[in-house]
């Protein structure tokens, strides 16, 4: 394979990998270069790669800090609550630009162990090859900020479906990405023009899906009459000048509008249309998506909970429905495989869903590790002692209904002080 084709390649496919992980690629990569010689069907690109690395890539006290920034990465990309801190930051953005470029940087320049790549484009001339190398740095920064804004549409996307992770589509899309970022990184070791290919394919699919995104948005949005801006259709206000809209239409499934509109002057059908929006976590006057524990609505300044009557009514609704999931999943208990499952996807989308989105971070973070213990424990006992205890497979349920409860006194809780801080001069 032509240098010239090895070098697009490794711009590309590190501009790839570097926009969905950040350092856990890198230490893969510090790992294969130590020990992936002892693998056969990648003896051959280690042994390649060895010649084109950067010094630096086999200093060990460099070895340790990625491999302990390696696993902070892991464990911020699967908890969501973490994830929120990080996805879509500006310092993302910033330190996997950088990071991609001095990676690069590294690869075309002369720092590496032997021959460098771009040694027979630039000839016999040393002097040469640093601008050269400074270049590929720089397109594979832009190519890793380029692929990063279609990798967050994919991300901002899931999180629209699935807030607070109850589904576990957040998580589903970061084993997505671990297992995309290890399987490029491999095969740029074993087939470097074949990683080019998928890497060009991948873009090409996220470059669709965010058109398709964007066509969604427009179909479901009209222009304000006083402002011109987007609105959503089943906003009551424009989310930029906050003009009253003439037609609101009804919220459907995922705060898709339905073909029926509100009728106008109509109190009540307004307010369940309100409380509609609060379960889908968002704005009940401009539908814009809110941020977590988000007292007022950072687009157009109304209050998420006006009174303790609206808050009252959200948890009654959600109480209800917990009451009536239980009670289906108790009856559904008996069924082999498909009872506890049905329970489970059920309860999460329409009780814990709605109410996680409204929690601080720190609350739901804690919550959810002290959940996933309480289930593992539980499950175990339920297997360990399935003989012994009768019914063992309702001991699953325990932890889900004590979750529930944490999560709404954490939410009553935040209430209290977002209006004791109101109130206060």
């Amino acid at each position: 394979m032509s240098e010239i084709v090895q070098a697009i390649s490794m711009i590309l496919t590190l501009a790839g990998i570097t926009s969905v992980r950040m350092f856990t690629p890198v230490f893969l990569y510090m790992v294969l270069l130590r020990y992936g010689g002892q693998i056969g069907f990648l003896a051959s690109g280690v042994e390649r790669l060895q010649t084109i690395s950067p010094e630096w890539m086999s200093n060990d006290v460099l070895f340790v800090i990625f491999g302990i920034l390696a696993v902070l990465e892991i464990i911020a990309n699967w908890n969501e609550d973490l994830r929120e801190f990080i996805a879509g930051s500006e310092f993302e953005k910033c330190a996997k630009v950088i990071l991609a470029a001095l990676v690069s940087f590294g690869f075309l320049s002369m720092e590496g162990q032997g021959e460098p790549i771009l040694q027979s484009l630039s000839g016999p001339q040393e002097a040469a090859i640093l601008p050269l190398a400074v270049l590929g740095a720089l397109a594979c920064g832009a190519l890793t900020a380029f692929f990063l804004r279609l990798r967050n549409v994919v991300v901002e996307g899931v999180r629209a479906l699935d807030p607070g992770n109850d589904l576990h589509l957040q998580t589903l899309l970061a084993g997505a990405e671990e297992s995309l970022a290890i399987f490029l990184l491999m095969l740029l070791l074993v087939l470097p023009s074949l990683a080019l290919v998928l890497t060009l394919l991948i873009a090409a699919l996220g470059k669709a899906g965010q058109f398709a995104m964007a066509q969604l948005e427009k179909k479901n949005c009209h222009p304000c009459a006083s402002c011109g801006k987007a609105v959503p259709c089943v906003a009551e206000l424009c989310p930029e000048c906050e003009t009253r809209q003439e037609q609101v239409a009804e919220v459907g499934m995922f705060g898709l509008p339905r073909k029926t509109f509100l009728v106008p002057g109509n109190a009540e059908q307004l307010h369940r249309q309100h409380q509609k929006l609060r379960m889908l976590h968002r704005c009940p006057h401009c539908a814009t998506p809110l941020r977590r524990d988000e007292a007022n609505c950072h687009q157009c300044h109304s209050q998420v909970w006006p009174d303790e009557e609206t808050s009252k009514e959200f948890l009654h609704t959600l109480d209800q429905r917990a009451i009536a999931v239980a009670l289906v999943g108790l009856l559904l208990n008996g069924i082999p495989i498909i009872g506890f499952p049905c329970f489970f996807i059920v309860f999460s989308a329409l009780v814990m869903a709605p109410l996680r989105a409204f929690l601080n971070p720190i609350h739901g973070c804690f919550g959810k590790m002290v959940f996933t213990f309480l289930k593992i424990l539980l499950a175990l006992v339920a297997v360990l002692f399935a003989s012994v205890i009768p019914f063992g497979g309702l001991l699953l349920y325990i932890p889900y209904g004590l979750y529930y409860l944490h999560c709404r006194n954490a939410f009553q809780s935040g209430l209290r002080k977002t209006s004791a801080s109101s109130i206060s001069p």
